[in-house]
């Protein structure tokens, strides 16, 4: 199931504003309205997860749907996938004209998963398992060749 619904998104603009954008987003496409609309929750849900999942568990809360009684849907991430789907949209009918409040509700966003990733917001989201432990690209680690053992070859008599 889908993480939105079409009426989360009056947290941030009216449904009639949304059904205009959806309708000049599917011109510019050739996907369905519901497609276009999916697409950009499914890209938005992308970027945050690209944020925060390596400290967060980001999959369990995209795996809650709508459906879920009581909502158990965090609402910050909620508000966040709704203004970055917001923004995508826009950037899909014209990159050249993404109104100022959209582009500053996703600016945001963006500073507010920054702040939850270096640990100062919490986003109120499950830490990761730690067992899942990686190497960030630029760590510290080095990686030094063994030496070599055989010291056959500083002889300098060939016979032995």
């Amino acid at each position: 199931m889908a993480y939105l619904q079409k009426d989360d998104y009056t947290i941030s603009i009216s449904l009639e504003n949304l059904n205009e954008i959806l309708e000049q987003a599917a011109e510019q496409t050739s996907f369905t309205q519901d497609t276009v609309r999916l697409n950009s929750e499914l890209t938005a849900q992308a970027e945050i997860n690209a944020y925060l999942s390596y400290k967060y568990d980001t999959a369990t809360e995209f795996a809650k749907d709508f459906d879920d009684s009581p909502d158990v849907r965090n609402k910050l991430i909620m508000r966040c996938v709704v203004n970055c789907s917001l923004y995508n949209l826009h950037m899909t009918i014209n990159p050249r004209d993404v109104p100022e409040k959209v582009e500053k509700a996703y600016d945001h966003c963006m500073e507010m998963m920054d702040a939850a990733r270096k640990g100062e917001l919490d986003p109120g989201l499950d830490p990761v398992d730690t067992a899942k432990d990686f190497i960030k690209f630029g760590s510290n680690v080095k990686f030094v060749s063994k030496p070599f053992l055989d010291q056959t070859i500083y002889n300098d008599d060939p016979t032995t």
